[in-house]
């Protein structure tokens, strides 16, 4: 009996206008789709042994349930305890005897254990939704705890409280993924405009610590925000930061550095390298040596 039901429910899913399988990377894309978008504490995502065809391939249906905070869009369900499904990338069954899978291509996911926004559809079973997107990352975790809200009700509400919530989760350390804090940046300037987004980070990064702040300047550095970039070679050539970052401070350097990050990127690219992610660290810092070069010379011509 399980197979009908999951029929019907996938047809009306469409036959509703839920969009196609494409990953939507900005906020207000995610929302415009979108009949509930809330802040909810959510139970670890499991299958629910339904695979569906979606988007050319058998996929894994997931669940997992809510517990509603705050909603932006769309009433708030009464009870706020509700259920919503979404897809894996894969079929258990398709791995069978196999040691491993690939992927590649946009983040996949339905959410993460505790607090997110979420973007969801309805279905036709009371307190049972989808996500916005099938298959593709969709919700934005957050802190596990809420920031101060602004009253109820008063101007800019929603622009504010979101706003809180992506710098309380630039807060918060060991989120499960080592580049949460650049999905974050990214995810304030799409929600703030540039911008706004400059003048909100430049006056965050006064009261955060060290290690937020260093991804922080790169971001700004990386929008030519000339007056970051002592902080941005800092990070550059901090040997106890992650390797990753220094990465990300070297790209940011060869895009919109000055003379003064041409001895770093140098030092950088010519140090010996006794790990893999030092060599991906001194060839980053090699290219970017070598565009900064060229920016310089064609700028001072």
């Amino acid at each position: 009996m399980i197979q009908p039901t999951f029929l019907s429910f996938l047809t009306l899913a469409f036959a509703t206008g839920a969009v196609d399988a494409r990953y939507l990377p900005t906020i207000q894309q995610r929302w415009d789709v979108s009949d509930l978008v809330c802040i909810g504490e959510v139970t670890t995502p499991v299958r629910t042994g339904i695979t569906g065809f979606i988007d050319g391939s058998d996929r894994d249906q997931m669940s997992a349930d809510i517990d509603l905070q705050i909603c932006f869009k769309g009433d708030r369900p009464n009870p706020t305890k509700i259920r919503a499904f979404d897809y894996a990338v894969f079929a258990q069954k398709d791995l069978e005897g196999r040691s491993g899978y690939g992927y590649s291509g946009p983040p996949t996911g339905f959410a993460r254990k505790g607090r997110n926004l979420l973007f969801l559809r309805r279905t036709n079973v009371p307190g049972e939704y989808e996500t916005s997107v099938l298959i593709y990352a969709t919700a934005i975790p957050l802190a596990d705890q809420p920031p101060i809200y602004p009253a109820a009700g008063s101007a800019q509400f929603t622009r504010v409280v979101v706003t809180r919530e992506l710098e309380a989760a630039l807060l918060q350390e060991d989120r499960g993924r080592g580049d949460d804090n650049i999905s974050d940046i990214d995810y304030l300037f799409d929600w703030l405009g540039v911008q706004d987004g400059i003048a909100e980070l430049s006056r965050f990064s006064k009261s955060v610590p060290r290690a937020v702040r260093c991804d922080l300047a790169v971001a700004l550095l990386s929008r030519e925000l000339q007056s970051y970039e002592p902080e941005v070679i800092s990070l550059l050539l901090d040997s106890s930061a992650p390797d990753w970052k220094r990465e990300n401070a070297a790209r940011a350097l060869g895009r919109s550095g000055t003379d003064a990050a041409l001895a770093p990127l140098r030092q950088i690219s010519i140090q010996p390298a006794k790990t893999d992610e030092l060599e991906s660290l001194r060839e980053v810092s090699k290219e970017s040596l070598h565009s900064l070069e060229q920016r310089l010379r064609v700028s001072n011509h």
